[in-house]
């Protein structure tokens, strides 16, 4: 295990309790001006939820539900992704990992970097960089198992 330069406050790194091990660097302060799903979406900024709220986005074409396939269809509308076997890196291809609860809700995003990195959004806490996408499973408050890949070519 390789203890990060830049770490999550102790109570943070708890909820993720595979992140330590895994491998895992913070890259930004916290902030509340965006979550992962604009984040993997590549939107500067914004609160992309499906779950109805003062200052929440959600393109009005897509149904407000937070299942796997409608996020599917969000990422598909918003940047061309498309459902993919695996999360290993594949030059000329961008990835998304969507992240579901025990209620098969989904409750987080990562992008994959050209490195092969995941990066993501931590709420309104900091953006960090993890080695695999598995670093965030975990029972609430982490984010779940994985439910799927998605790629589109590398712009």
């Amino acid at each position: 295990m390789v203890m990060p330069k830049n770490r999550l406050p102790t109570i943070r790194e708890n909820a993720f309790p595979d992140l330590l091990r895994t491998g895992y660097e913070v890259t930004s302060k916290e902030d509340q001006f965006q979550n992962c799903f604009g984040y993997a979406a590549g939107e500067a900024f914004g609160w992309w939820t499906p779950i109805a709220g003062s200052g929440y986005q959600w393109p009005q074409e897509l149904p407000r539900k937070t299942d796997v396939d409608t996020f599917v269809e969000f990422y598909n509308l918003k940047g061309g992704y498309v459902p993919c076997d695996t999360g290993e890196l594949e030059e000329g291809f961008e990835k998304v990992v969507l992240y579901v609860d025990s209620n098969n809700e989904v409750s987080h995003a990562a992008l994959q970097k050209e490195n092969g990195v995941w990066t993501s959004k931590l709420g309104v806490w900091e953006d960090i960089e993890h080695s695999i996408p598995e670093g965030l499973n975990g029972d609430d408050p982490a984010y779940g198992k994985i439910a799927r890949f998605l790629k589109r070519p590398r712009k």
